[in-house]
């Protein structure tokens, strides 16, 4: 009878650690995929790789590149700035140059 008595506060004490981790530890829960670059030259893409991974500095480019298109006639698509896409992104060696042409910070 005593090793069932062990037993009842081990599960609440395991269930209060692994949501103290979870809490504690967001990043590694939420990011999805993790950006494949680890000098970020812009604050758009450090801060959008930071808080959701690939997918959210997918969304975060997408969005600037809808505001863009129109300001700057040179940058039409993905490829204007990236030489190939998923899963490295490789920019083109003019890429900063025109993102921050285009406003990007």
């Amino acid at each position: 009878m005593e090793s069932n008595d062990m037993k009842k506060p081990a599960f609440p004490a395991l269930a209060a650690a692994c949501s103290l981790f979870l809490i504690a530890v967001p990043g590694i829960a939420l990011a999805g995929v993790p950006c494949v670059t680890r000098e970020f030259k812009t604050t758009l893409i450090k801060d959008a790789c930071t808080k959701g991974g690939q997918d959210e500095a997918k969304k975060s480019m997408k969005k600037f590149l809808a505001t863009t298109k129109n300001k700057v006639p040179s940058i039409k698509d993905c490829k204007s700035c990236h030489s190939a896409l998923s899963p490295n992104y490789p920019r083109t060696p003019d890429a900063l140059e025109q993102f921050q042409k285009a406003g990007g910070k």
